[in-house]
């Protein structure tokens, strides 16, 4: 009798457990999956079902990389909680019960139930649940970022530009002298225009402009890109579109801005030759552009930090550009999400809603 008792208290302790890790990773009303550590579906919610467009009951048996693939995304956040025991809020791409692709945010936790480790799957649909929070302190903290940069940007010019004139009238009293010494102020004429032009991208940050979102396709975007875009000739340049899109709310200007930043950044990610890809295509209620690379990857720790303000790996770099793009496409009430591994290249996908 009391190997039972201490049985059922073993049993509901662990329930506990679960229902902790499920509460711990968001709210209980979002979409929840357990499964084995294989894969195999144990549990699931009731949002899970409805998120997932599979009848009550129907999840059950079957295994999550049905639904979640064995994509980059997704094999990084099992990794992450496996070894961390949680990965939180990441993007990705998952297939409903009638085939179509839907965009959710997904947590992990990795716990222990009856001896097994269990991992507890919390998402919510992107389409429905915007992630607001999130967005909207990305938004505050690159505000704040935009007026620390115009104030440093403006305290900056001024000087700037007074040293760029004087060196170069030094260059006109050096006209006559050795190459040697006007080569020197050239170097040093060459450095204060890269000053100039950080100084600008900083002023262009902090006057983000509000986007003049209108009805049109993104095909006009894409040939702007096609027809501009010249890469180094030891770079490949392909191109798969989709044979037509719908309509979506978009700023050209604004999203060409986006196709620039991340088409000059993959140049860049190529060591040698390569390839970069561009493709459209349209997956449930988006519209997707895609950037593919064939470059050096992105570690995981590296990604989890590309799109906030100031970070870069460049040693030139104001690490602007992509937080800059994302803010672009929040704007856009649409996602920039970044899929990697080291030594397999990126690829960056912008979801445009329908």
């Amino acid at each position: 009798m009391g190997d039972d008792s201490t049985l059922k208290e073993k049993n509901l302790r662990q329930t506990e457990l679960m229902l902790e890790a499920k509460q711990c990773l968001g709210c209980i009303h979002e979409g929840v999956v357990v499964t084995e550590q294989g894969g195999k579906i144990l549990d699931t919610s009731q949002a899970a079902e409805h998120i997932l467009e599979i009848p009550p009951l129907g999840l059950k048996s079957r295994n999550i990389h049905e639904f979640c693939g064995s994509g980059d995304i997704y094999d990084d956040l099992c990794q992450q909680a496996s070894r961390e025991g949680r990965a939180l809020n990441r993007s990705l791409l998952v297939s409903t019960g009638n085939g179509k692709k839907k965009l959710v945010n997904m947590s992990l936790q990795s716990v222990v139930q009856n001896g097994e480790r269990r991992m507890v799957h919390v998402f919510q649909d992107c389409a429905d649940l915007r992630t607001m929070e999130q967005r909207l302190l990305q938004s505050e903290r690159l505000a704040t970022v935009g007026r620390f940069a115009s104030q440093i940007a403006h305290e900056i010019r001024n000087p700037l530009n007074s040293i760029s004139l004087n060196v170069e009238l030094l260059e006109d009293e050096f006209k006559d002298s050795n190459d040697e010494a006007r080569g020197l102020i050239r170097s040093v004429l060459r450095e204060l225009d890269r000053l100039n032009g950080i100084v600008n991208e900083y002023l262009q940050f902090a006057r983000f402009p509000k986007p003049n979102l209108k009805p049109g396709h993104i095909e006009g975007v894409v040939k702007s890109v096609i027809d501009s875009f010249r890469p180094p000739e030891r770079i490949e340049f392909k191109v798969r579109q989709a044979p037509s899109t719908p309509s979506v709310w978009l700023d050209e200007q604004l999203l060409r801005q986006v196709l620039d930043n991340l088409t000059r950044n993959a140049v860049e990610a190529i060591q040698g030759k390569g390839t970069i890809e561009l493709e459209t295509d349209v997956i449930d209620r988006f519209v997707i552009i895609r950037v593919r690379d064939s470059g050096t990857g992105i570690p995981g720790d590296v990604q989890a930090k590309l799109f906030e303000p100031f970070f870069t790996t460049k040693s030139h770099g104001t690490g602007l550009g992509l937080a800059t793009s994302q803010q672009i496409m929040f704007e856009h009430n649409g996602h920039l999400l970044v899929e990697s591994q080291p030594g397999k290249g990126a690829t960056f996908s912008l979801l445009l809603p329908i």
